[in-house]
C-alpha cells in the first residue's frame, strides 16, 4: 500500500507553494500559526500546522493505519529558538472500503512546543516546510513552504483561539496510572487503571504493524481497570515501552488519554460476549419500546384493521389470529435485525429506518396505504383472505393474511422511533449476532403485545365489543389516516427526489386505484385480473423510473418570530469543529423527513417561542444533519453515541463534552441544555 502512495506522489507530482504563513492547495488549506504574535523569552511557546481538508478529504495521524503517510514538518527557525515533536491529538478511525486508517476528515491542529532562549531579541521569522497526504477515493501528496514574521518580548496579544481548542483535546496523562501490556496468543492485552469508568474505548497504537487495524478491540471495565484486547498482526513483536492513545466513551462524553504501557501479566478477556445485565435491560427496554411504538400515528391504522378481525371472529379464532399476527411481527422484526446486520457487516452505514432512505420504497409504500384506504373506504374489495380483512371470516380462512397483517405493521413502524427503543437498539447493533437479534425480536414482541395478550388469555377476547354496523363506519373512519399517512410519504417522496418524482408515484397511485378498481367492478371477469396485472406492473415500471433517486436536501432557514435570525446549516465534522473552536454553544438536530418522532419534536419543541428566544439569546449555531438519503458521515455519529437511526440531540457548549438530549424534546429541556443547566 506505501507503494502504491509512493506511485501516486510520482503520477500526481507535489503542490507547492511560495513562502508564507497560509497556502491553499488543490485539496488542503493549510496555515502556520502561532499562539500568540509576540514569542515570550527563556519559555515554551506553542506554534502549530493548521491542515483544513476539503470536504469528503482527510489527512493522517502520527501512524496511518492500513494506508497513508502522517505529515512531516521541517523546520529552518532563528539561532536560539528549537521546534519540538508534533503533539498530535486524538485521531479518528477512517473506513474507505476494507482499509482501516488514523487520522482527520475535519480541520486539525498540530501542535509544535518551541523553546526560545533568554537571549533572543526579535523580530525574527519563522519559516517551515510542510509535507502531508491528502485521500478521499485518491490519494494527494501535498505540500507547502510557510513562514511566519513574530516579534519577541512585547506584550503577547490575543491568543488564538484554535490552540485553546486543540490543547484542551490533547491527550491528558494517566496519573499515577498502572498500566501494563502482554503479547500473547495472537492478542494484544492492555490494562489500565482510569479515574473513572466508560460505556466503550478505543485503543490508537503509536508504531504501525502492532495490530490489525481493521479487526474490533474488545474492552471490559472493571472495578475501576479497563481490559482491552486487539487482534495482533502476524508480524508483531512485542515492544520495550508501548505507546498510543486510549479514547474512552462514557455516557455521551469522550476522553483521550496518553498510554504509555509497560510489559506485564494482563489475564484474557472473557469469551465474547454480552454482559448479561446489560441484555436483559435492553431486552426489557426493546419490549417497552415497541409497546409504546403501538401508539405512534405510523403503527395505530394497521392495528385498528386487525383489531377488527378480532371483533368478527370468535373466542378461538380470535386467539389464532392474535398469535398469527403476532408471529408475523416477530418473524419480520428479526428479518429486518438480520437484514441490518448484514449490510453494516458489509460495511454499509445504516441505521433502524434505513429502508426509507430508498425512494422506491417509500413510494411503494406510499402506494400500499393508498390502496389499503380505498378498500377501507368501500371503493374496492381485495377478496375475504387479503390482509386477513374481509368482509367476512369463516372457517376456512387462511391465518396468512394475520400473518401478513404483522409484518406491514412492522414496515410501517420503521418512520417511527419511541422512547426507550433508542437504548434498545443502540445495544443491540453493538453486540454479538444472536444478542441483537435478541432484541429486535424483544422489539417485535412488545409490538405484537397487545395482540399477543389476548392470544394467552382467551378470557380477554370476550371483553372486544359486539360486532355491529358501528365496525363498518369505524372502517370507513380509519381509512383517513391511511390516506394522511400516503400524502406524508408523497411528500417525503418529493423531498428526496423531487417533484418529478412525486408526479411519478402520483400518477401509479392512478393506475392502481383503476386496476383495483377493474377488479372489484367485475370480480369473476379474466379481463379485470388482467386489467389488474397490467396496471400493476405500469406502476411498477413508474417506480422503476431512474428519476425516484435520492438527490441532495437543502436546510432551510427557520422562519417565523426569533426564528428568522437563526440560520439552520447543514451538519459537517468540519463546521462544528470551527464554531466549537469560536467558543459557539452548537444544537445539533440529526433528523430525516421520514422520521416522525422527528417531526413531532421540530412542531411542538424546536419551533417553540422560548426555546427560539433561547437560541438567540446564547448565541447558539443550529446545525441540521439530514439522515433522509444515506450519509454515512452521520451514521459514523449516530453510532458513536449509540443510537440506532434519528432523532438524535446534540449539545455543545465551546470545548465542553456534547450533551446527549432525550429522543421526545420538550422546550424546558432544550433551554436548559443551551444554557447550561442541569
Amino acid at each position: 500500500m506505501r507503494l502504491l502512495l509512493l506511485i501516486t506522489a510520482l503520477v500526481a507530482g507535489i503542490a507547492g507553494a511560495a513562502p508564507m504563513s497560509a497556502a491553499n492547495t488543490a485539496h488542503t488549506r493549510v496555515a502556520l500559526i502561532a499562539e500568540h504574535q509576540s514569542l515570550t523569552p527563556g519559555a515554551e511557546n506553542w506554534l502549530g500546522l493548521w491542515l483544513e481538508p476539503a470536504a469528503g478529504w482527510h489527512t493522517y495521524w502520527r501512524n496511518p493505519g492500513q494506508a497513508g503517510l502522517p505529515t512531516e514538518i521541517d523546520w529552518h527557525l532563528p539561532e536560539g529558538l528549537s521546534a519540538g515533536a508534533i503533539d498530535w491529538l486524538a485521531p479518528q478511525r477512517l473506513i474507505t472500503g476494507k482499509i482501516v486508517s488514523y487520522g482527520y476528515d475535519s480541520p486539525v491542529l498540530l501542535l509544535v512546543p518551541l523553546q526560545v532562549a533568554a537571549a533572543v531579541a526579535g523580530p525574527l521569522t519563522i519559516a517551515a516546510h510542510a509535507r502531508w497526504l491528502v485521500c478521499k477515493e485518491i490519494c494527494i501528496p501535498e505540500q507547502a513552504d510557510l513562514s511566519l514574521p513574530l516579534s519577541v518580548g512585547s506584550a503577547p496579544g490575543t491568543a488564538d483561539s484554535r490552540f485553546a481548542a486543540a490543547l484542551a483535546r490533547l491527550p491528558q496523562a494517566l496519573p499515577d496510572a498502572d498500566a501494563r501490556f502482554q503479547l500473547a496468543g495472537g492478542q494484544l492485552r492492555l490494562a489500565v487503571q482510569l479515574p473513572q469508568s466508560g460505556d466503550s474505548a478505543r485503543w490508537f497504537p503509536a508504531v504501525n504493524g502492532l495490530i490489525d487495524d481493521s479487526a474490533e478491540q474488545r474492552v471490559v471495565f472493571d472495578d475501576g481497570e479497563l481490559r482491552l484486547a486487539a487482534t495482533a498482526s502476524a508480524r508483531a513483536q512485542a515492544p520495550a515501552l508501548l505507546d498510543g492513545v486510549l479514547e474512552v466513551d462514557g455516557r455521551g462524553q469522550q476522553r483521550a488519554y496518553a498510554l504509555h504501557a509497560v510489559p506485564g501479566a494482563v489475564p484474557p478477556l472473557p469469551p465474547p460476549a454480552y454482559r448479561i445485565s446489560g441484555l436483559w435491560w435492553s431486552l426489557a427496554l426493546g419490549v417497552l419500546g415497541g409497546l409504546i411504538l403501538n401508539l405512534m400515528p405510523c403503527v395505530f391504522p394497521v392495528l385498528a384493521i386487525k383489531a377488527l378481525t378480532l371483533v368478527h371472529a370468535k373466542a378461538g379464532r380470535a386467539r389464532a389470529h392474535a398469535a398469527a399476527y403476532s408471529l408475523g411481527v416477530v418473524t419480520s422484526m428479526l428479518a429486518v435485525g438480520s437484514l441490518l446486520l448484514l449490510l453494516r457487516a458489509g460495511g454499509q452505514a445504516l441505521g433502524w429506518g434505513f429502508q426509507l432512505q430508498s425512494p422506491v420504497v417509500v413510494a411503494a409504500l406510499a402506494l400500499l396505504m393508498f390502496a389499503l384506504g380505498l378498500w377501507m373506504s368501500g371503493v374496492v374489495s381485495f377478496g375475504g383472505a387479503w390482509m386477513g380483512l374481509g368482509q367476512r371470516l369463516t372457517e376456512r380462512q387462511s391465518f396468512s393474511g394475520s400473518f401478513a397483517t404483522g409484518v406491514l405493521a412492522v414496515v410501517v413502524a420503521s418512520p417511527c422511533t419511541a422512547p426507550f427503543m433508542g437504548g434498545a437498539l443502540g445495544f443491540a447493533l453493538t453486540q454479538p449476532p444472536a444478542a441483537s437479534l435478541a432484541v429486535f425480536a424483544a422489539l417485535g414482541i412488545g409490538l405484537a403485545l397487545p395482540f399477543l395478550v389476548l392470544a394467552l388469555a382467551p378470557r380477554l377476547v370476550a371483553w372486544l365489543p359486539s360486532p355491529g354496523p358501528w365496525m363498518e363506519t369505524f372502517k370507513e373512519i380509519l381509512a383517513f389516516p391511511l390516506y394522511l399517512t400516503a400524502v406524508w410519504l408523497i411528500w417525503v417522496l418529493a423531498r428526496q427526489s423531487g417533484a418529478d418524482a412525486a408526479a411519478l408515484a402520483l400518477a401509479a397511485m392512478v393506475l392502481v386505484a383503476a386496476g383495483l378498481w377493474a377488479r372489484g367492478r367485475w370480480p369473476h371477469a379474466r379481463a379485470s385480473a388482467v386489467t389488474l396485472a397490467v396496471t400493476l406492473l405500469g406502476a411498477g415500471a413508474l417506480l422503476a423510473n431512474p428519476m425516484l433517486r435520492a438527490r441532495s436536501i437543502a436546510v432551510a432557514p427557520a422562519a417565523g418570530g426569533p426564528a428568522a435570525t437563526l440560520t439552520q446549516q447543514p451538519y459537517s465534522a468540519q463546521r462544528l469543529a470551527q464554531l466549537r473552536a469560536a467558543g459557539r454553544t452548537v444544537f445539533i438536530d440529526f433528523t430525516a423527513d421520514w422520521c416522525v418522532t422527528c417531526k413531532v419534536n421540530e412542531r411542538l419543541t424546536l419551533r417553540d417561542s422560548a426555546v427560539l428566544h433561547s437560541f438567540a439569546e446564547h448565541d447558539v449555531a443550529w446545525l441540521v444533519g439530514d439522515w433522509t438519503r444515506s450519509d454515512p458521515e452521520i451514521t459514523r455519529v449516530l453510532t458513536r453515541f449509540g443510537r440506532p437511526g434519528v432523532p438524535l440531540y446534540l449539545v455543545y457548549r465551546g470545548q465542553a463534552p456534547a450533551r446527549l438530549l432525550p429522543q421526545l424534546l420538550t422546550p424546558a429541556t432544550v433551554e436548559a441544555a443551551v444554557a447550561g443547566r442541569d
